[in-house]
């Protein structure tokens, strides 16, 4: 009968101390994916700032593009009207386009 109560005994503490690891090891589990969801959450939001940003760049990209195509052609019209463009070398108004051209940018 002693010996069926110690085992008894063992198995009850064997329960108890199952039942304490389990509980924490959930808690820990529940823990780790609530700090897992936190951290997702705050890349996510950093991706999407990113993004914006992307996006308003490749807006004032687009934009200055544009004004470098326009640019261009009146620069290309500008050659095409100068009455010197036939004569061998760069004339005074080639030379001011050329240096219009390759100004730096504002």
């Amino acid at each position: 009968m002693i010996a069926a109560l110690g085992l008894s005994g063992a198995v009850v503490l064997c329960a108890a101390g199952w039942g304490i690891w389990s509980r924490g090891y959930q808690a820990g589990v529940a823990a780790e994916i609530l700090r897992q969801d936190k951290v997702r959450q705050h890349r996510q939001q950093d991706l999407f700032r990113l993004a914006d940003q992307l996006s308003q760049r490749e807006t004032e990209l687009e934009t200055y593009r544009h004004a470098q195509q326009i640019h261009a052609q009146a620069l290309e019209e500008a050659a095409r009207a100068d009455p010197d463009s036939t004569r061998p070398g760069i004339s005074y108004d080639g030379l001011q386009r050329l240096e219009r051209r390759w100004r730096p940018a504002p």
